[in-house]
């Protein structure tokens, strides 16, 4: 057998997403959510590259490229692993290239990765023959193993296609210790490209931890990374910075986590070397109504952090309820006056059209949004995505045909009482009259402190003016 030695990592034509498992989100039609980098993918070319193989990158949708593209590409390149992103929202379209390409594949492992095949691995195998293998779970130990040895059987968390049989291995255990994930390839991308909003200048993403110990409705990072929470060490997160700011110059993160703010003494840590390195970074990171504190706030705005993004979700307590939030509308306004008065922004996130919601609970959704104000929100129509609570609600209540064909923008289902385009207009609504208040749009003006600011800022607004979702 001839040795392998190339390896194409793939985001296939499609709209342009943030492909994280947990979010899976679409970017042209969101107001000041930007591309990020392809985590998944620098993860793993780091663990490719250590075992002595040349990789590629290719996002197609960033250039509005097609499947023909990436055809010249596979006959070009000659891979012998190709790995596909495969997001559930646009499953079919992902998976379609395979077919297109089946003739080049002969030579060629096809190894796909994405959320959906935690949970419908089999089914999709059968439809795709093209698969050779499918990871689950967390991919980066089964794909070091599936690019070192030949027999899949042995590897725990895959699904494989041998002699026209569909065979999974036992799941993979959860990793207790995160800190063997690789510092990410940035090699492989052109880190310029993946830029902060308002300064445009370079950002990436750190991992910091995995887990949440909530299970909220409509959420998938429990399903996906367990409910423990996973951290790994201040000293190697600070190790990847530097790496970033010496050999990229990039000085403005995001702290990847499922939940940030939750261990108070390991953010506290990291805070503090950050500090001490005289670095002068930025980041945003994450945090729960009911995990901040005043003293490690202080500390995070001190170590470089300009940004806290928070779930609040919905204005009604009902609601927070029932989709499992363990948050009160109490504790989201403390929260955000503790991280005003510390001097960081702050992007809320809110969710409409899960199965209870009402006229009323959205009005009261809206009303409360206004009175946070905060610098940032996003108002999002709920997804069903396959291994939520939701997705399983909807299959068990009757409550229609579920569709993600554009998800977090027209929701995937109706509620009890309002139609899924009537949840769709407010979802619209919403997010042009929160940018377009007049007092939002002077507070903010108040911020701008550079032509590059404002001219970001602009762009925005005139988006928000020819918007049609």
């Amino acid at each position: 057998m001839k040795k392998r030695q190339k390896i194409f990592f793939v985001y296939p034509p499609a709209p342009i997403m943030n492909r994280e498992d947990r979010c899976q989100q679409p970017t042209g039609d969101l107001v000041v959510i930007p591309p990020l980098p392809p985590v998944d993918m620098m993860s793993l070319s780091a663990i490719a590259k250590k075992r002595g193989y040349e990789t590629l990158f290719k996002d197609y949708s960033l250039k509005n490229e097609t499947v023909y593209d990436f055809i010249r590409d596979l006959r070009n390149y000659e891979p012998d692993f190709l790995v596909l992103n495969v997001a559930s929202t646009t499953l079919e379209k992902d998976l379609s290239i395979l077919s297109a390409a089946r003739d080049l594949l002969d030579d060629t492992v096809v190894i796909v990765k994405g959320a959906i095949f935690n949970f419908s691995s089999y089914s999709i195998m059968q439809k795709y023959p093209e698969i050779d293998v499918a990871l689950r779970g967390e991919i980066e130990d089964a794909f070091d193993e599936i690019i070192q040895y030949n027999n899949f059987k042995d590897i725990k968390g895959i699904t494989y296609q041998i002699d026209d049989k569909i065979i999974s291995t036992a799941d993979r255990e959860l990793p207790d210790n995160i800190d063997n994930l690789p510092i990410l390839d940035r090699q492989l991308i052109d880190n310029s490209f993946y830029q902060r909003p308002d300064t445009k200048k370079p950002q990436t993403i750190i991992r910091v931890s995995k887990g949440c110990p909530n299970h909220c409705f409509f959420c998938l990072a429990s399903p996906l990374n367990g409910k423990i929470v996973r951290y790994r060490s201040p000293e190697l997160i600070l190790e990847e910075i530097k790496e970033c700011v010496t050999l990229y110059n990039i000085r403005d993160f995001i702290f990847w986590s499922d939940i940030f703010n939750l261990n108070k003494e390991w953010v506290q840590k990291l805070c503090r070397l950050i500090i001490e390195s005289n670095l002068k970074i930025n980041f945003s990171a994450n945090t729960r109504a009911d995990s901040v504190d005043v003293e490690t706030l202080n500390l995070m705005k001190k170590a470089g952090c300009n940004l806290i993004s928070m779930g609040v979700e919905s204005g009604s307590q009902e609601l927070l309820d029932k989709m499992g939030k363990k948050i009160t509308l109490e504790q989201v306004k403390k929260t955000v006056s503790m991280i005003n008065r510390a001097g960081i922004q702050i992007y809320a996130y809110y969710v409409i059209g899960l199965p209870w919601e009402t006229k009323e609970t959205i009005e009261k959704t809206y009303k409360f949004a206004k009175k946070l104000n905060t610098q940032y929100a996003s108002f999002y129509t709920a997804a069903a995505l396959k291994g939520t609570k939701f997705y399983d609600y909807i299959n068990t209540n009757r409550l229609g045909e579920i569709s993600i064909e554009k998800p977090y923008i027209f929701p995937s289902v109706r509620s009890y009482e309002l139609t899924s385009q009537e949840i769709f207009e407010y979802n619209r609504k919403f997010n042009k009259e929160y940018y377009l208040r007049p007092s939002y749009i002077l507070k903010m003006a108040c911020n701008i402190n550079s032509l590059t600011k404002f001219k970001s800022y602009y762009d925005t607004f005139i988006k928000l003016l020819k918007s049609k979702v």
